[in-house]
């Protein structure tokens, strides 16, 4: 199963020019006993009158009845014949089944061309997310297990109150182009198919009479899809969704025989139109997750139709579903874009075609898929355009990949409630619910343990979750890294300390991610302690259409990190140096050697809307480097940068509640922007206060009842300032909250050290005296009368070690050591 072979979604399929070899594929599926009639037409193009053989391969092959009407044809130059096979389904063939018949067409001895059909029995619907044995399944743990009877309460209630949007169609720019749709969502179709959940469960013919009436709208001939062609109001994406359920909720019509044969024609038509629209042109450059979801709904829409030449063409051509995956999806199981909340967007995709693929008989979840080279340019954007590269990095060092890692990848990253890290175009994401047909197939303790912390209350639980669900340990609660999203958690491991307690703390160094790529290697990604969260990626969002997007959300200057020059720091292929999870500490060093550029401008009349810089003439690479040691009551940060050139580094951090600095005193009146310049990212940072630090300052933060005190031991003499972090409108959890700040440190020099301890806590303060006697040495004095020593040793060289020492009344309790 799936061959590469071009679709054909005519009901009659043509050759001309039969000088040459010329092969077509058509696919059509009926009952045993039916007759299905293919149509056909070639073309003589020659000069000369000619005589053709019609002739089907090997006919003693094959379980179904073949017949031509005319096994022999002459055509004068210029002239067409229109043939008809007729192919008896056989009921040799099992439902589901297909068998391939060649037609060769042959002049004079010579073969000059071929027609292949490939006739399906039909298999009963439905059988693309819904099954009567899934129906069944779900019955009986609703009898028996209150989860589930919970979730179809929850599913029922959530169908009943739905409504369906009336169809319109509306015109609007989506972003910065302006185009023509329906008004449906994304998640319309999702919606409707908990109605036909309900109606199958409970069998109410309201809710059944309504899906029928959305169903008939979508697919009216002359006002429906096919004469707008466009379904929601997004985009790729979106479209994906709608078509996935809406090819599901046909499935289940189908199974219950409520259409007519106009209604089933008219359903056709209006995939064909889709898959038309999105299963031509694919290039093995077009990887991203519009793509790769978008091929989803056309495979379910084939499938639906089990017209199986154009589900070959959709998952094998190049561009195709099966490119997407093997590109797209990195050996650690991420997908390349290193942002949760769409790998979890194509990984919940392939999970759905995966389980639709078992439905009807296939096992597509245990296939190994060899690892391809990802492109390091996109469709419409070449490698460096506004700075994004499209490639993947980190280790290479396994030739497959599977849907395992892709269940199993993100769970490293996970926090104590099994929320994934925010990094690039994201926000920290909780259990997605294609873990439950994840646990179905590989039934793993880390996937249990998201189960766990999942609600358990949607369709996929009602229909593929398993009844019961073993106790597990937590599987990520040790120090971790995923290496090629390039993401490491250091967590605090003292004793007796439940898991949401600890310090976490996450550390970038990974794939760009193209379109969804910020430019923060080296950054502190988040921190995390008592369940609260100090920061994220998306912690201002302006969004796609905006020019905060790219000349501020992404950029350099709105991440925990040293900015050389107010610029945009260059993405580049990184490196973790060091890694160590022990007892007393957690310890990364992970570097970066890059150049830094101006941010992408907006320009409304270019699409991509976007002004693009290079680098300034003799702009040479910049060394930069963090150490991050995570201890059970603060995090060391050690920042490294060096240069041949003189530069601004600017050390920045941005915590909400600024309540006080010490050892500063103001330098200049407040200014209503960090920068004016048009091109700086700064002009989003408002109201900025500067001061001059002399012995090193403390800088306190307070959100409700978390904390932070920023310690910046080194630079003991520096610029610093205060100034109101970028503010895109609307407060939404952690986006855009009013009163986060930013603080820095802004040292000009070819080389310098940034040495800064964090400590996030409630109540009152665990360190009683924090001191540095040099740039690579800590002593801090615990509020218990502990003292401890972290020193750094190598900061800029090429194997940095870090030591920890812990005392009490003047004896060494404690000790560890990177080396």
């Amino acid at each position: 199963m799936f061959r590469i072979f071009a679709a054909i979604a005519l009901q009659l399929i043509v050759l001309v020019g039969l000088q040459a070899e010329v092969s077509q594929k058509v696919s059509r599926s009926g009952q045993a006993g039916a007759v299905i009639r293919y149509p056909f037409s070639f073309t003589n193009d020659s000069e000369q009158p000619k005589t053709y053989s019609l002739v089907i391969s090997n006919p003693r092959l094959l379980a179904c009845t073949y017949e031509l009407a005319r096994d022999e044809v002459t055509l004068s130059p210029g002239a067409s014949y229109k043939g008809e096979l007729a192919v008896t389904v056989s009921d040799r063939i099992p439902p589901g089944a297909f068998e391939e018949a060649t037609l060769r067409i042959s002049s004079e001895g010579m073969l000059t061309g071929t027609f292949q059909f490939i006739t399906v029995r039909a298999k009963p619907h439905p059988y693309l997310l819904v099954t009567d044995e899934l129906i069944a399944e779900a019955k009986a743990k609703m009898a028996n297990h209150a989860w589930a009877s919970a979730a179809f309460e929850q599913v029922k209630k959530e169908a009943l109150s739905y409504r369906i949007p009336e169809r319109k169609v509306i015109t609007k720019a989506r972003n910065t182009l302006e185009w023509s749709s329906f008004n449906y969502k994304a998640n319309t179709t999702e919606e409707v198919f908990k109605k036909v959940l309900v109606w199958k469960f409970a069998g109410s013919e309201a809710l059944r009479d309504e899906v029928l009436g959305f169903v008939r709208a979508v697919c009216d001939p002359k006002e429906g899809y096919v004469a707008v062609g466009a379904a929601t109001t997004g985009v790729q994406v979106h479209e994906g969704n709608f078509f996935l359920y809406l090819a599901a909720i046909c499935d289940v019509l189908y199974g219950e025989g409520l259409l007519s044969d106009t209604d089933k024609a008219n359903i056709a038509a209006t995939f064909r139109h889709y898959i038309s629209l999105q299963g031509e042109d694919l290039t093995g450059e077009a990887i991203m997750n519009h793509e790769a979801s978008a091929l989803t709904g056309a495979v379910f829409a084939a499938l639906f139709m089990e017209d199986m030449a154009t589900l070959d063409h959709l998952m094998e051509t190049e561009g195709g579903l099966i490119d997407q995956l093997a590109k797209g999806t990195m050996p650690d199981g991420w997908w390349f874009e290193s942002t949760v909340n769409y790998s979890y967007v194509v990984v919940e995709r392939f999970t759905l075609l995966a389980q639709a693929f078992e439905n009807y008989g296939w096992n597509f979840f245990d296939r190994r898929f060899p690892i391809r080279y990802k492109s390091k340019d996109y469709d419409n954007a070449k490698e460096g355009f506004t700075g994004m590269k499209f490639d993947v990095w980190g280790p290479m060092n396994q030739n497959t990949i599977g849907f395992e890692e892709m269940y199993t990848g993100h769970i490293p990253l996970m926090d104590e409630k099994a929320y994934v890290v925010s990094s690039n175009d994201s926000k920290a994401t909780g259990p997605h619910p294609f873990y439950e047909l994840a646990y179905r197939h590989f039934p793993k303790d880390e996937i249990a343990w998201v189960l766990h912390h999942s609600e358990r209350m949607g369709w996929e639980a009602l229909l593929y979750g398993v009844p019961e669900l073993p106790d597990v340990q937590d599987p990520r609660s040790k120090s971790t890294y995923v290496p090629n999203v390039g993401i490491t958690a250091l967590r605090s491991q003292k004793p007796g300390r439940s898991a949401a307690d600890q310090i976490q703390a996450y550390v970038k160094y990974g794939t760009h991610g193209g379109w969804h790529g910020h430019f923060d290697r080296t950054g502190m990604l988040a921190l995390d302690r008592y369940g609260h969260k100090y920061f994220g990626t998306e912690m201002t969002w302006y969004g796609y259409g905006n020019p905060g997007y790219k000349e501020c959300v992404q950029t350099s200057a709105t991440h925990n990190m040293v900015v050389v020059d107010g610029l945009q720091q260059e993405a580049l292929p990184s490196e973790q140096l060091l890694f160590y999870a022990g007892d007393l500490m957690q310890v990364s060093a992970v570097e970066t050697v890059a150049r830094w550029r101006k941010i992408p401008t907006w320009n409304i009349d270019k699409f991509p809307p976007w002004d693009d810089k290079g680098y300034a003439e003799g702009f040479e690479h910049v060394q930069q480097r963090r150490i991050t040691v995570v201890t059970d009551d603060y995090v060391v940060l050690a920042d490294y940068v060096n240069a041949s050139q003189r530069h601004q580094y600017d050390w920045l951090i941005h915590p909400v509640g600024f309540q006080g600095m010490t050892n500063a005193s103001k330098k200049g009146p407040l200014q209503p922007q960090l920068e004016t310049a048009f091109d700086s990212p700064y002009k989003y940072f408002n109201n900025a206060q500067w001061y001059r630090m002399k012995g090193g300052t403390v800088v306190s933060f307070q959100e409700k009842a978390m904390k932070l005190d920023v310690h910046t031991l080194w630079p003991q003499k520096a610029d610093v300032f205060i100034a109101e972090y970028p503010n895109a409108g609307r407060h939404q959890g952690i986006r855009n909250n009013p009163d986060r700040s930013t603080f820095g440190v802004s040292v000009n020099a070819k080389e310098t050290v940034f040495l800064t301890i964090l400590e996030p806590y409630k109540g009152t303060s665990a360190l009683r005296s924090v001191s540095a006697p040099n740039q690579g040495e800590v002593i801090v004095t615990l509020a218990d009368g502990r003292k401890q020593e972290v020193r750094i040793e190598g900061l800029g060289m090429d194997d940095p070690k870090v030591s920890i020492r812990e005392w009490q009344d003047g004896e060494l309790q404690r000790s560890e050591s990177t080396r």
